[in-house]
């Protein structure tokens, strides 16, 4: 029963590490060629985690999801087939900014040859829970790429 408790804690301490995308906001139009930022957002823990590392990546749907959707693109697993950013993620509280959360911006260009259309972009994220615990995940957030 014990071991049930702890499996549980150490979910509950990995998803209170968890990162989401704050920019830019779901579908928001970005320019291909153009700089845009993406803001990656993790929430404050009493839980002591030691970040590594955030890879960034987008992905045109067009051809690949219904018109003007990611719908059914898969990036569980990866971070599309351009990478944006690649390398540390170390996140500082901004102040007046979000609440009790770490944040990092970075200014990314998005590739000229992506079609208009939906695209997706995903960020990679790993860190490390009380030193030894692994965390791996991978969000997304749909977006549209503008004439």
């Amino acid at each position: 029963m014990k071991s049930i408790f702890a499996v549980a804690a150490l979910v509950a301490s990995a998803m209170a590490q968890g990162v989401v995308i704050s920019a830019p906001p779901p579908l928001a139009t970005l320019t291909a060629g153009e700089t845009t930022v993406v803001e990656v957002v993790r929430p404050d823990s009493l839980t002591g985690s030691q970040e590594v590392s955030v890879a960034i990546g987008i992905q045109s749907c067009v051809g690949r999801a219904p018109a003007g959707t990611c719908d059914g693109v898969d990036t569980s697993g990866y971070i599309g087939t351009s990478p944006l950013y690649v390398g540390p993620y170390t996140p500082e509280i901004v102040p007046g900014g979000h609440s009790a959360a770490l944040v990092q911006n970075f200014t990314v260009t998005v590739p000229d040859y992506l079609q208009p259309g939906a695209a997706v972009i995903a960020v990679a994220h790993f860190s490390l829970i009380l030193g030894v615990e692994i965390l791996f995940e991978v969000v997304n957030q749909t977006v549209i790429i503008g004439n």
